[in-house]
C-alpha cells in the first residue's frame, strides 16, 4: 500500500506556489503511508495545455526492487500511473496480457498500467483487489482516477477553475495550501448524527471523497464522474457451495506477499474464519495477533487463545490498559485523517503488528455485514413494523406514547431513539439510520447553534438517504439491511478507520470478507440461505477447518475499548478539559452549552461514553488541524 497525490495546473503557472512545491507538501503529509520510496513526475503539454504533476509514497509489498518505483510509465512514456493498490489477480491478468506487452517488473502496478493500455477505463471490470489510483494519459490529455468497489482504499480531491488536486488523505490536500479549510456544515451534521463522515462529503467545505465503485475523468474542460459497479448487479444463481468456494479463493488471493504477513484474531467468528482459511492455504506458519484487556467484560483473550491453539498459530497478544491508552492517545488522535468515534482500537493493534515485524495483516471486517452478524438484522425489521403500526394509529396515540417514554422511562440512548421513532424521526429515510444514529435528531439540533442551518441539513440528509434506497427497493428486507451496512457503516466508518489507523504505522490491512465477487454472490444468494440457522451459520459451515464449539456459540462482543470505565477514571480529566474549552473554528456551529450537557449526561449515566467521546475527538481534531482552541 502507498500514498498517492497529484495536481493539474490549469492556471498557466499562476498558482500561489510553484506546483512542484505544492506536490511535495502533499507527499510530506503522506510519508507515513509509504516510507520506503518517493517518486515525483512533471508533464508539460507542448501545445500550452495544463501542467500535470504525479507523486507517490511507496510501501513495498510486491516486488521490493526499484523496478516497482512509481510513478511508473508505459514503454513510450505516454501513460503514467501512481497507485495505492493491491491487485490480487495480477498474475492471471499478466498472463492474459503477456502476448502483447513486455513486462519489466514483477509488480502488480505494471499489470494495472498494461491493463489500462489494453482496455482503457474498462480495465476496472477486470480488477480484483483494493485500489485507488491515478493514471495520466497524455494521448487523451486526461487524468483517470478510480476507487475500488467497496471503498477499501480512500481517495480525495479538490477542484477549481485553476487546478485539480487529489490525494490519499484529506489532510494532504489541506497541506497543499490550495484547498480551503472552512468547516463543512453537511459534514459536521453527518459526524454528529453517525459518528463518522458520510461520503462524498468531508469535514472541509472544499474537499470531496471519490465514492466507492466510481471513477473520475479530468480534462481541461470538465470533471466527469461515473459509477462502474453495483453490488446487486450480478443475478447469477448462487448456492452455499459457491459461497464457500468464493471465500476460500478470496483469502488465498490475499496471501500473496513478499513481506511478513499475519492475521488479527479476536476469537470471534469473522477473524477465526479468516484464520481457518489461512491455515488451509499455509499450514506451516500462521501468525496471529489480538488485543486483551484487564477489564473482563471486554477481554476476548480466552476465545482468541482457544482458536489460536486449535489452529496451531504463532499467537501474540497486546495487553492494553488506561495508562497505555492515555500515553498514546495524542498519537492515535493525531493519526485521524478525519474525526471518527471509532478507530483507536485499530491504531493500537496495527502498532503491535508493525512491532511484531508484519507489513501486511488480514482482517475479518465485513463478515457481520454480509452474514447477518449485527443486531440490526434482528432489530430493524421489528422497528420498521413498529413504525408502520404507529402510522396506522391516530396521531393522538403517538403523542401520548411519546409523553410516556419521555416522562416515565429512564433516560437512555435506546429510549431516546424509541421516542424519536414514535415522533416519526428516523435520522434519515429508513429506520436503519436511527439504529445507527450517534445523536438523534433532537440531540443534534441542540448541538447546532444555527437552527436554520440544522433544518437545511435535515432535508439534505433525507434526500441523500432516500436516494440510496432507490437502488435496492426490490431486495429482501434483510438484504436491504446488508446493503445499508456495506454502503454506510462499513464504508464510512470501519474501512476508513482501518485504512487511516493501519497506514499510520505503514501497515497494509486486507479484508477478504468483502471481496467484490463474494459480495456479488451473497446478493444473488436466496435470503433464506444467507440468513438461515443460528448466528452466521453459512459462514461457520463454509470453513475448511471447523471452529471449536465455544468459539461459535460465544456471545458477540465486538472490538471495543473499555472507554465507559476509562472516561470515569484516569481519562476523565483529559476529556472534561477538552469538552469545556471552546475551539475557535467550531464557534459558529456548535453550542458549548449543549456540549457540556452531553458530558453531564454521561457523568449522570444518562448517555453512553460514545457521545461525549465523539465531541472530544471533534474538538481535538479541529484544534489540531484547523486552529488552536480559543475562548475568545
Amino acid at each position: 500500500m502507498c500514498g498517492i497525490a497529484g495536481l493539474i495546473d490549469f492556471s498557466g503557472n499562476r498558482l500561489a506556489d510553484p506546483p512542484g512545491r505544492i506536490l511535495r507538501r502533499m507527499l510530506d503529509r503522506l510519508r507515513h503511508r509509504g516510507p520506503d520510496d518517493r517518486g515525483e513526475e512533471k508533464f508539460e503539454d507542448p501545445e500550452n495545455g495544463p501542467s500535470v504533476y504525479l507523486g507517490h509514497q511507496r510501501l513495498s509489498i510486491i516486488d521490493l526492487t526499484s523496478k516497482g518505483h512509481q510513478p511508473m510509465p508505459n514503454d513510450t512514456k505516454s501513460i503514467w500511473i501512481s497507485t495505492n493498490s493491491e491487485i490480487y489477480n495480477f498474475r492471471e491478468l499478466r498472463q492474459e496480457l503477456s502476448s502483447k506487452y513486455q513486462f519489466h517488473s514483477n509488480s502488480d502496478t505494471e499489470v494495472l498500467l498494461r491493463a489500462y493500455e489494453e482496455w482503457d477505463v474498462e480495465c476496472l471490470e477486470k480488477l480484483r483487489g483494493m485500489f485507488a489510483f491515478a493514471i495520466w494519459d497524455s494521448t487523451q490529455k486526461r487524468l483517470f482516477l478510480a476507487r475500488d468497489r467497496l471503498g477499501v482504499k480512500p481517495l480525495y480531491y479538490f477542484s477549481s477553475k485553476d487546478c485539480f488536486l487529489f490525494a490519499s488523505e484529506l489532510r494532504a490536500l489541506q497541506a497543499s495550501g490550495i484547498a480551503e479549510t472552512r468547516l463543512n456544515p453537511t459534514g459536521l451534521f453527518h459526524y454528529l448524527s453517525f459518528g463518522s463522515l458520510q461520503g462524498p462529503d468531508t469535514l472541509l467545505n472544499s474537499i470531496q471523497e471519490l465514492e466507492p465503485a466510481h471513477y473520475l475523468l479530468v480534462t481541461q474542460d470538465a470533471v466527469k464522474q461515473v459509477k462502474y459497479w453495483h453490488s446487486t448487479a450480478n443475478t447469477q444463481k448462487t448456492t452455499a457451495e459457491d459461497v464457500k468456494s468464493e471465500l476460500s479463493e478470496a483469502v488465498k488471493l490475499r496471501l500473496v506477499s513478499d513481506v511478513p504477513l499475519g492475521a488479527f484474531l479476536s476469537g470471534g467468528i469473522d477473524s477465526s474464519a479468516i484464520a481457518s482459511f489461512m491455515k488451509q492455504n499455509n499450514p506451516a506458519q500462521l501468525n496471529t495477533l489480538s488485543v486483551i484487556f484487564k477489564e473482563q467484560e471486554f477481554d476476548e483473550s480466552p476465545y482468541s487463545q482457544l482458536v489460536a491453539q486449535h489452529l496451531e498459530t504463532h499467537h501474540q497478544t497486546l495487553e492494553l490498559g488506561e495508562k497505555e491508552l492515555i500515553e498514546a492517545l495524542p498519537q492515535a488522535i493525531g493519526a485521524m485523517d478525519q474525526p471518527t468515534v471509532d478507530g483507536i482500537n485499530t491504531w493500537f493493534i496495527s502498532r503491535s503488528a508493525r512491532q511484531a515485524g508484519w507489513k501486511v495483516a488480514l482482517s475479518g471486517v465485513g463478515g457481520d455485514e454480509l452474514f447477518g452478524g449485527y443486531n440490526s438484522f434482528r432489530l430493524i425489521p421489528k422497528l420498521a413494523l413498529f413504525k408502520r403500526s404507529l402510522n396506522a394509529l391516530p396521531r393522538f396515540f403517538s403523542t401520548v406514547l411519546c409523553h410516556f417514554l419521555e416522562s416515565f422511562l429512564q433516560v437512555s440512548d435506546s429510549n431516546a431513539k424509541l421516542a424519536h421513532l414514535v415522533q416519526g424521526k428516523t435520522n434519515g429515510a429508513h429506520v436503519y439510520f436511527l439504529f445507527r444514529a450517534l445523536f438523534c435528531e433532537n440531540q443534534t439540533r441542540s448541538l447546532f447553534r444555527d437552527q436554520s442551518l440544522f433544518f437545511d441539513e435535515v432535508v439534505k440528509n433525507l434526500e441523500r438517504t432516500a436516494s440510496q434506497m432507490q437502488s435496492f427497493a426490490s431486495l429482501h428486507p434483510l438484504k436491504q439491511i446488508s446493503y445499508f451496512e456495506l454502503t454506510n457503516y462499513l464504508a464510512n466508518t470501519l474501512l476508513r478507520d482501518v485504512d487511516t489507523m493501519s497506514m499510520a504505522h505503514a501497515l497494509e490491512v486486507r479484508v477478504p470478507l468483502i471481496d467484490h465477487q463474494l459480495v456479488e454472490r451473497m446478493f444473488s444468494l436466496p435470503a433464506a440461505v444467507q440468513f438461515a440457522g443460528p448466528h452466521k451459520a453459512l459462514l461457520v459451515k463454509s470453513l475448511p477447518i471447523p471452529l471449536p464449539e465455544q468459539a461459535v456459540q460465544r456471545k458477540k462482543m465486538g472490538f471495543t475499548l473499555p472507554f465507559e470505565s476509562w472516561m470515569r477514571n484516569k481519562l476523565k480529566t483529559e476529556v472534561e478539559s477538552v469538552l469545556n474549552q471552546p475551539v475557535a473554528p467550531l464557534a459558529d456551529f456548535i453550542s458549548e452549552t449543549a456540549v457540556k450537557q452531553v458530558w453531564q449526561d454521561f457523568l449522570n449515566r444518562r448517555t453512553s461514553w460514545s457521545r461525549p467521546w465523539a465531541l472530544y475527538v471533534l474538538k481535538k481534531w479541529v484544534a489540531q488541524n484547523l486552529g488552536n482552541a480559543s475562548g475568545n
